[in-house]
């Protein structure tokens, strides 16, 4: 089991005690303001699943933190515009302005109430990592180039993540959908050769979607799926 599926199940369990407690005239001492903790944990978890540190799940820890700030009234001020300037100064810092050329493929990309579209050319992919929250991103590794096996750590929060792959890869696809969901739409994984190239893709959706596909056709009509999602 995941962290991150630990960590859902976990606070399902203690969403369905408070609301016993809460029908049954108990009471829980006002833990239920307390709910943002569960956006908090839920980015943790998934850095802990994915053992290391990328802007998806920091955005969705920041989140959280947010939330849990003006649950409990900790300010009268608007906490939109300094959470905003967080969020984009960790693109920044995670390298979301890179460009992506004939490195290793450890870069990000990321979309924030807009859509982008990069296309990786990497020689040696190992690993990289793409971020939509409200928005869509095209990750198009049709030009690069896996030894063995590489990693895309995919998040999409209200918005949609597409990758696109060669025919030849294999595609090994994880994750956890909430009110959201992943999906693979390659053509040829059941005819490849035991050595051909693994790309592993590890997936959170959260009321957005993240696909993997060959052609631009089926990833256009993914993002068409998430639009209609958030609307």
């Amino acid at each position: 089991m995941t962290p991150v599926r630990m960590w859902i199940g976990l606070v399902l369990v203690a969403l369905g005690a408070i609301g016993i407690l809460e029908a049954t005239g108990t009471g829980t001492g006002g833990v239920a303001d307390w709910w943002p903790i569960a956006v908090i944990g839920l980015g943790l978890a998934a850095m802990v699943g994915r053992r290391r540190v990328t802007l998806g799940p920091l955005v969705i820890v920041a989140l959280g933190f947010v939330l849990l700030a003006d649950q409990q009234s900790w300010t009268d001020g608007d906490l939109f515009g300094p959470a905003l300037l967080i969020v984009f100064g960790l693109a920044v810092l995670f390298g979301v302005s890179r460009s992506y050329g004939h490195g290793r493929g450890e870069d990000s990309s990321f979309a924030m109430f807009a859509s982008t579209k990069v296309k990786d050319r990497s020689e040696h992919l190992t690993r990289t990592d793409a971020t939509a929250i409200f928005g869509g991103v095209t990750l198009d590794l049709r030009e690069a180039h896996i030894d063995q096996e590489a990693t895309v750590d995919a998040t999409a929060l209200f918005g949609g993540v597409d990758i696109l792959v060669p025919v030849g890869w294999r595609v090994s696809m994880t994750g956890t959908p909430i009110l959201g969901g992943f999906e693979d739409k390659t053509t040829s994984n059941g005819f490849l050769p035991p050595d051909a190239p693994v790309l592993k893709v590890n997936a959170i959706a959260i009321f957005g979607g993240v696909d993997v596909a060959n052609r631009p056709g089926d990833a256009a009509r993914t993002q068409d799926r998430t639009s209609d999602r958030v609307s």
